[in-house]
C-alpha cells in the first residue's frame, strides 16, 4: 500500500515529530513523581505554577504533533515493504495521542484550577481535589489510560514496518522497541534515560525519513 506525501506535507510532517518530540520529552522529564497523591493538594502545590501550562501547551500538543507527523513518516518510508502495517500503526497511535493529549488537557485545565490561588484559596483547592479523587472522573482516565495503552500498540506496529522495510538500519526499530519495554520496570531512575534514549531513536528514523526522502527524488 504505497503511500506518497507532497514535499511541503512532508517537510511539515518532519517538523512535528521534531517539535513535538521535544515537547513530549519537556513535559515527561518535568511531570511530578508518580510516587506522590495527585489528589493531595500539599504534595502537588509544588507544582501549582507549572501544572496548567505543561499539561495544556506542552505535553497535549507535544503529544498530537509527534504521533501525528510520525504517522505520516513512516507512511513514506515503507512504500516498497511494510506500508500497510505502518498506515495502520500510525492511525492507532494517532488515535492514541490525541485521546491521550484531550486527557492531559483536561486534567491541567482541573489541576491547574484548584492549584491557582489567585482563583481558589488552598483549602477550597483542597476540598476540590478530594472531590475530584471520590468523584466520577472517567472521562479524563479513559481518555489516558486508552492512549497510554493504545499509542504503544500503534508505534510497535510501525516499527516492524520499518524493520520490515529495511529504510532504517534494522538495529534501530529493534532497540527502539527494547527502549520502550523500559516503561514496564518499575524504577523512577530509569523514566529520565528512557524519555532521553526515547526521543533520540525517533529523532534518528525522522532523520532517515528525510534522508529516504532525498534519496527518492534524486533516483
Amino acid at each position: 500500500m504505497p503511500v506518497t506525501v507532497a514535499r511541503p506535507a512532508f517537510a511539515v510532517a518532519i517538523a512535528l515529530v521534531v517539535v513535538g518530540t521535544a515537547l513530549r520529552a519537556a513535559f515527561l522529564l518535568w511531570h511530578p513523581p508518580f510516587s506522590i497523591d495527585f489528589y493531595d493538594y500539599d504534595q502537588v502545590s509544588a507544582f501549582a505554577d507549572s501544572y496548567f501550562w505543561f499539561h495544556f501547551f506542552v505535553g497535549a500538543p507535544g503529544f498530537v504533533a509527534l504521533f501525528v507527523g510520525f504517522a505520516a513518516i513512516t507512511a513514506t518510508m515503507t512504500r516498497e515493504r511494510g506500508g500497510l502495517l505502518a498506515v495502520i500503526g500510525g492511525v492507532v497511535a494517532s488515535i492514541g495521542g490525541t485521546a491521550f493529549a484531550f486527557g492531559l488537557a483536561a486534567e491541567g485545565l482541573v489541576w491547574g484550577y484548584a492549584l491557582d490561588p489567585g482563583i481558589v484559596d488552598a483549602a477550597t483547592g483542597a476540598t476540590l481535589l478530594g472531590g475530584i479523587e471520590s468523584g466520577p472522573q472517567i472521562t479524563t482516565l479513559l481518555l489516558v489510560a486508552s492512549g497510554s495503552l493504545v499509542i504503544p500498540i500503534g508505534v510497535l506496529l510501525q516499527l516492524i514496518a520499518l524493520f520490515v522495510s529495511k529504510t532504517v538500519p534494522v538495529w534501530l526499530p529493534v532497540a527502539t522497541v527494547l527502549v520502550l519495554l523500559l516503561a514496564l520496570v518499575p524504577l523512577p531512575a530509569l523514566d529520565a534515560p528512557r524519555v532521553i534514549l526515547e526521543s533520540v531513536a525517533l529523532l534518528a528514523i525522522a532523520w532517515f525519513a528525510v534522508r529516504d526522502r532525498r534519496r527518492a527524488h534524486a533516483a
